[in-house]
């Protein structure tokens, strides 16, 4: 595996030119096809790793299912420049241009699985720090989240949003209790106090209630977390862009909504109002939708009280937008 060019990988992937961001630097992740770093475990350690992870289920009989789909040298060689790519060039603001091709069309799973083969070298190094064990699995977790969710939405075995894991394994984002935080760097949308700092960006996993206890626990904690392992950021200010975050959803949702309870804990700084806010996608599980023009309303079947709302306040012409608000972090 060792011994291939960048050529010869290319030979497995389906657009070439996608890749060409991966020439330059291709020779410099040579040390991480050496330490075998994307050897992946036989069949039965894999669905072991899955459940130390705790994956869905789903996950794991995908990732398991497909397995024999990464045992090509070329597929596994690509795997260790993304995994360098992950490990010594992220950067939360240019991790965008680290580039994030099509997978070989052998291998859907591709960036679940050199995802993985990195995990356990991370994980290693920060338990060296001090960081929580329980941390660290549960930040993980979200590859095997997204690898269920694209097979729920999609109806087929690939990683849903492969470019956003980079920031799991490259130690800049923590899933810490019920939330994630990913340390940052705020922009304008922030508001001028905040604009230019180090900042915690909240995300919101989807996989449970998100009561006020557990929210508060959750930002309690990061609160100390950060404080410990990363004081030079000097975080003062917690931010959150989401649909989440509408104030309109105060008017459609009942009084005692979580939704709305977690909302009020944010100053809103922006409100964006082209920008497709997802809302469809992460509510009724369908693609492609972008919240500002459903292609049509009576497919959906609304159960939720959530989504009886969302349906009828676009049937009525409203919209649901992303919102950008920001929590002055205290002292830990």
């Amino acid at each position: 595996m060792d011994g291939l060019t960048f050529d010869d990988c290319l030979r497995v992937v389906d657009d070439p030119r996608a890749y060409e961001g991966w020439r330059d630097d291709f020779g410099r992740s040579g040390p991480y096809v050496v330490d075998s770093r994307v050897d992946l475990p036989f069949v039965a350690d894999l669905a072991d790793r899955c459940r130390d992870f705790g994956f869905p289920e789903r996950a794991t009989e995908l990732l398991v299912a497909h397995r024999e789909t990464w045992d090509h040298p070329a597929v596994q060689r690509l795997a260790a420049h993304y995994q360098w790519l992950v490990a010594e060039r992220y950067h939360p603001g240019t991790y965008l241009h680290l580039g994030f091709p099509a997978p070989p069309p052998q291998c859907r799973l591709f960036y679940a699985y050199a995802l993985l083969g990195l995990a356990g070298r991370v994980g290693a190094e920060q338990a060296a720090v001090g960081i929580d064990a329980a941390v660290t699995v549960a930040t993980f977790w979200d590859i095997g989240q997204q690898v269920m969710l694209h097979d729920r939405i999609h109806g087929e075995a690939d990683l849903r949003k492969g470019w956003w894991l980079c920031h799991h394994l490259a130690g800049w984002l923590f899933r810490i209790g019920r939330l994630q935080f990913h340390r940052r760097f705020a922009d304008d949308h922030h508001g001028p106090a905040a604009a230019g700092r180090a900042f915690l960006d909240v995300h919101i996993p989807e996989d449970g209630p998100l009561t006020r206890a557990g929210c508060d626990a959750s930002f309690a904690r990061a609160t100390r977390f950060m404080a410990e392992h990363f004081p030079d950021d000097d975080a003062r200010w917690f931010g959150c862009s989401s649909w989440l975050l509408d104030p309109v959803l105060a008017e459609i949702l009942p009084e005692d909504s979580n939704i709305v309870d977690f909302q009020r804990r944010f100053q809103i700084t922006h409100i964006e109002e082209g920008w497709p806010s997802g809302v469809f996608e992460f509510v009724f599980d369908r693609p492609d939708l972008d919240g500002a023009a459903p292609p049509d309303l009576h497919t959906l079947a609304p159960v939720t009280t959530l989504q009886r709302a969302i349906v009828d306040h676009y049937r009525a012409g409203g919209r649901i937008r992303p919102v950008t608000g920001v929590i002055e972090i205290g002292d830990p």
